[in-house]
């Protein structure tokens, strides 16, 4: 059987600060207690891989403290579009985490469903967005998680010609660490140390 791995990925650690998007968000606010026992169950484990969404707050002030504590690196894809805003990490807090080596991904320019767009407002919220993020951090981005996790044939498509790495979708479940597109667990407030404990064991 061939290598599989966890993607598991999170959104804000504890509670949203200057905003509030509604249930639909701060459900996918975890506690800072499942986000330690989480980094500690995976600390010294290569078959899981970590990544933040959004570019919230406390991947700064919560999330990068952690994994620093722990020797781990996550990768967090970033809305360029929304920093500066409310609840949201700046142009320096961005720089930070590339300069702590932990890789920046594409998240879209303004966080919307691509499956809603036309080729040319396609082209933007995605070229645009990764182009901002290479210009600020000076490294390539190579990764870009869909937004919402919305997908289609032609969403695909089009994500193909442009060249990435990998792609991280919202499907679940494990993951060929080589393939293009790469299914990811997302943590949610509801969930429980076990419940990590019995996500690790898929792998």
């Amino acid at each position: 059987m061939e290598r599989q791995i966890i993607n598991l990925g999170f959104h804000g650690i504890g509670h949203p600060i200057g905003r509030d998007f509604g249930p639909g968000e701060r459900d996918y606010w975890v506690s800072p207690e499942l986000l330690r026992a989480t980094l500690d169950a995976c600390a010294h484990r290569s078959d899981v891989s970590l990544s933040f969404d959004d570019g919230n707050w406390s991947d700064v002030a919560v999330v990068m403290p952690a994994l620093r504590e722990r020797n781990l690196t996550a990768t967090f894809f970033v809305n360029v579009g929304r920093l500066g805003s409310p609840g949201f990490i700046d142009r320096h807090d961005l720089r930070e985490l590339a300069g702590a080596g932990m890789p920046i991904g594409n998240h879209g320019l303004s966080h919307l469903d691509l499956t809603r767009l036309d080729p040319a407002k396609f082209e933007h919220e995605v070229t645009q967005g990764r182009r901002l993020l290479e210009d600020l951090t000076g490294a390539a981005v190579q990764t870009l998680a869909i937004a919402y996790g919305a997908y289609d044939d032609a969403v695909l498509e089009r994500l193909r010609r442009l060249d990435y790495q990998h792609v991280y979708t919202s499907d679940g479940g494990c993951a060929d660490p080589e393939a293009w597109l790469q299914p990811r667990e997302h943590l949610k407030a509801q969930h429980t140390a076990l419940d990590v404990a019995r996500l690790l064991t898929q792998s």
